[in-house]
């Protein structure tokens, strides 16, 4: 009974925001993949202004959308489809445009009070921009889409912020920086909910050959906070410290520098020194939160997931490297299940001779012990003592197991030299 108890939180979840055709959580937990190589260096980065276009036109051709209609997430590689829109006489806001023209339709609708950020909604004509753009129908229904495919992860995020003492917007930066999808991956590297780059994930994250924990939304969730609020801590400003998440804090601090220690963001926008991807990034987020936040002041209505949604599971210790896939068999679960909860685990098992915490569904930690407890293992315990002519490759094709393994298991490198009489573990199941 004790492992339902996580398909009864999964369906408390669908249930609650099934009016929006929710697509079913089994789902998300299939579309969690494993990522391999690694990731260059650089920013987060988006769309150019072609592509953005591209994709404004191709979801401008849908003449309708049902409400039995099942809305489907669009494919990209992680955050593609916000980026800066062309600017055309149609796209230019008006006189009237952005908060102002959503006043006069208010006028003509039940009066509904406008919420304020808090982090202050600056009446610049990109914010405005955006904020007609995230109006528009093709736009609300990738913003509906995006935001049914975060509902595992929302209220984390939103609870870490609160706990943490953030702003409660910052809920919805992940739809800018990779619709909330744990896989994202942006062209320059960066990756996860939170688009970490390879070199910026110390001391926050951990990556190696078995696990990188970008990949983890919970983990990473937890870290790109820390990172949030070491920005704050040094610009004093929440649009830089939010220019400086994309744009890298050192960078900017120089930048700011050479444009007389402005503190402003928003002069900096004017004064057009800033890259256009970071230039458009607040805006852009500030929209975002605009709309999603005040639905009812602009006539919207998007997804809401409530603290009850808040989705559990058990952790266990293990020392040995066990596989996702062996063990969900063993437990009469779908293999997927384990794979959501350990998204970080990139090769499908937790890494060898070492302690590692495994999520497993609610109310099954003792069962999984248990099952871990008989199941075949590798086991490290095995040593084979180097002699002459032995080479890497030749000891990991002798047991049936790959160069990186055997490297893995003994904390050496593929371009190591073997000393005669070394020692390895080596590992292979008895």
């Amino acid at each position: 009974m004790g492992r339902n108890l996580f398909w009864r939180d999964a369906m408390i979840l669908q249930k609650k925001i099934s009016r929006f055709h929710v697509i079913p959580l089994c789902l998300h937990l299939l579309a969690a993949s494993f990522v391999h190589g690694t990731p260059e260096v650089g920013d987060s980065s988006g769309l150019s202004e072609s592509e953005f276009s591209q994709k404004i036109e191709q979801t401008q051709q849908e003449t309708s959308f049902p409400p039995e209609e099942e809305l489907s997430v669009h494919e990209t590689e992680g955050n593609q489809f916000f980026s800066n829109a062309q600017e055309s006489p149609e796209s230019e806001p008006q006189e009237n445009d952005g908060i102002e023209s959503v006043a006069e339709y208010s006028n003509n609708q039940e009066k509904t009070l406008r919420q304020e950020l808090d982090i202050p909604l600056v009446p610049h004509p990109h914010v405005q921009k955006y904020i007609q753009e995230y109006q528009k129908p093709y736009t609300v229904k990738w913003l509906t889409s995006v935001l049914e495919s975060a509902a595992p992860y929302r209220i984390y995020i939103r609870q870490q912020l609160q706990e943490h003492g953030l702003p409660a917007c910052l809920e919805y930066l992940p739809v800018i920086e990779s619709e909330y999808k744990p896989t994202a991956k942006s062209r320059s590297g960066a990756l996860g909910v939170w688009q970490f780059m390879e070199n910026s994930i110390e001391p926050f994250l951990e990556k190696n050959e078995w696990i990188d924990e970008r990949l983890d939304p919970w983990k990473s969730t937890d870290a790109a906070i820390q990172k949030l609020l070491d920005n704050y801590r040094m610009f004093n400003n929440w649009e830089l410290a939010l220019a400086a998440y994309n744009f890298g804090a050192g960078g900017l601090s120089r930048l700011i520098k050479r444009n007389d220690n402005t503190s402003d963001y928003w002069k900096l926008v004017d004064k057009g020194v800033l890259t256009n991807q970071t230039e458009m990034y607040v805006p852009k987020f500030l929209a975002v939160a605009e709309v999603i936040t005040n639905e009812d002041y602009y006539g919207l209505e998007f997804p809401k997931v409530t603290d009850d949604d808040m989705l559990t599971w058990d952790e266990i210790t293990v020392t040995k490297s066990v596989s996702l896939t062996a063990l969900a068999e063993e437990m009469n679960i779908d293999a997927s299940i384990l794979q959501f909860l350990n998204q970080s685990l990139i090769k499908g098992r937790t890494p060898p001779a070492t302690e590692y915490t495994l999520r497993v569904p609610a109310g099954t930690a003792q069962e999984a012990l248990a099952l871990i407890e008989h199941m075949r293992l590798p086991n490290y315990e095995h040593i084979y003592t180097v002699v002459k002519g032995d080479t890497l490759w030749g000891i990991s094709r002798r047991y049936g197991i790959t160069v990186a393994e055997l490297c893995e298991a003994n904390n050496i490198t593929e371009n190591g030299i073997l000393s005669i009489g070394k020692t390895l573990y080596v590992p292979i199941i008895d």
